[in-house]
């Protein structure tokens, strides 16, 4: 077995409304494997589904709203870093969290099981020189492929369709002032069906939805949900899931309800697709998802 992890930052799961522009956005893929639903908190544990839908508490037992540091430490890690931590943290792990990355994170795990396991996304020239400096304060996911020891990849390595930035299309990457070509949501989605055929496990992170989640656009918001179910509609299509659970998530939520621009208590998705997707025994929290993945990957 193998698996895709498809990380969406600041995603939560909502009721229906005009808050919601999971709601209010037409997404074609997501309501196919929602038999005809939408990305919200009604469409949980619902059977007759191509794909599975649960809810999971981003909380973790901590007053406050869920923050990106330590929901992604926990994400990725299994172990409730609120709790260690002792209080939620926003933005990139402090030193704590990034010991709790190099010594329980996913990918080295996934490695020294003589598994293969790779991130996904690409990197702008800038981290790499950050990098080459000896700067290592990065984001959650950063850390977590840094302590693994793998590579990262660069721009040539999206020009050859080996890599997918994490705005999927790389318009940002313009708006930064970088000459790289444009890519569609669907030929981003055919580049992680690639590398799914060469890893027994894939990530990738996507971050816009909670950066538009704190900005309230809701122009924005209707155009990064477009592309994400675009891009999954490409996967869909194209993964073979014969073999190979897709597994969707998030750290807090933030996009879901844009009547204010913080992160939100609501729980958060587990859409599961793939074999045996509706008989997962229910899963709690976000400690829960490193060892479902590693119980996937050791079957």
């Amino acid at each position: 077995m193998r698996v895709v992890l498809f990380f969406i930052d600041g995603l939560g799961l909502a009721p229906s409304g005009k808050n919601n522009p999971l709601s209010t956005t037409d997404t074609p893929c997501l309501n196919k494997l929602l038999g005809g639903r939408d990305l919200t908190i009604d469409a949980v544990g619902i059977p007759d589904t191509l794909a599975a839908l649960q809810a999971l508490d981003a909380s973790l037992g901590m007053p406050g709203c869920p923050q990106s540091a330590t929901g992604q430490t926990t994400l990725f890690t299994g172990v409730n870093a609120p709790k260690a931590l002792g209080r939620h943290l926003r933005g990139f792990p402090n030193e704590p969290l990034r010991n709790i990355l190099k010594a329980e994170g996913i990918l080295k795990k996934i490695a020294s099981m003589g598994k293969k396991p790779t991130f996904l996304n690409g990197f702008r020239p800038e981290f790499f020189t950050l990098l080459s400096e000896g700067k290592v304060c990065f984001s959650a996911s950063t850390m977590l492929n840094l302590y693994a020891d793998l590579p990262f990849y660069t721009f040539e390595d999206m020009a050859a369709g080996r890599s997918v930035y994490s705005d999927i299309t790389n318009e940002v990457l313009h708006e930064l002032g970088h000459q790289v070509p444009l890519v569609t949501p669907e030929a981003a989605g055919e580049t992680l069906v690639r590398a799914a055929d060469h890893y027994d496990f894939v990530l990738f992170e996507y971050f816009l939805t909670d950066m538009i989640g704190h900005k309230r656009d809701r122009e924005k918001a209707a155009k990064c949900i477009d592309t994400i179910d675009r891009f999954l509609g490409s996967v869909t299509s194209n993964l073979d899931f014969g073999d190979t659970m897709l597994i969707i998530t998030s750290d807090h939520g933030n996009l879901e309800d844009l009547s204010s621009g913080t992160h939100t208590t609501n729980p958060v998705p587990l859409l599961l697709l793939g074999p045996g997707a509706h008989t997962v025994s229910p899963l709690t929290d976000l400690t829960d998802i490193l060892p479902f993945i590693m119980n996937i990957l050791d079957s």
